[in-house]
């Protein structure tokens, strides 16, 4: 009876490591850092490098091929120049989309570079001003109304290996939000990990 016991329990360890051993088709993605405005012109001038944060989770549909589901938020500081006893005028984003992301393979190297694309929904919204500024009421008068539009990007970055489930990647990435009039667009650049 002992040693059934004992083969049982030397079994089930056996096939607990084989089990984690395995690959995992899923991943998930934490990351964030810094978005610089790119266009229109008074997006790119009025607003100040923001930043960014995002989470996400990925499949494995081919060997090389992951689909990302992500969510985003990006806010941009309104530049206020000489301007002072202004606050606020924040420009925010909120993105929902997904990637396709295409990874090299480089066996034995400890870093594996990637491309990616993909699309979703965006809402840009901007919050008022405050302050005891003559001019606040003029700068929320200004502000546009609340948009939710579609978006794409493209991108391209690198994944550094940490341990056998968790790796480091750095990316960078053309975001273009189709906005009424000229489209916003913008480039964050993500330090994040990727677990699985």
């Amino acid at each position: 009876m002992k040693k059934l016991l004992l083969i049982g329990f030397v079994l089930t360890v056996f096939a607990l490591g084989a089990n984690a051993t395995a690959p995992v088709p899923f991943s998930i993605y934490a990351g964030g850092a810094v978005s610089v405005p790119s266009s229109p012109d008074g997006f790119k001038d009025g607003f100040n490098t923001g930043y960014h944060g995002m989470i996400g989770a990925g499949y494995k549909a081919l060997p090389m091929l992951q689909v990302v589901g992500k969510v985003e938020y990006h806010s941009f500081g309104f530049d206020f120049g000489d301007l002072s006893g202004i606050d606020g005028g924040n420009s925010k984003v909120w993105m929902f989309g997904a990637d396709g992301r295409y990874s090299f393979n480089l066996p034995a190297a400890p870093v594996a570079p990637f491309v990616f694309g993909g699309l979703g929904m965006a809402n840009v919204k901007q919050s008022e001003f405050s302050g005891t500024s003559l001019i606040t009421s003029t700068l929320n008068a200004s502000i546009p109304e609340d948009q939710n539009k579609m978006y794409w990007n493209i991108g391209a970055g690198f994944d550094w290996t940490v341990s056998p489930t968790v790796k480091l990647f750095l990316q960078g990435r053309y975001v273009n939000v189709n906005t009424e009039g000229d489209a916003t667009s913008f480039i964050p650049v993500t330090v994040g990990l990727r677990f699985f």
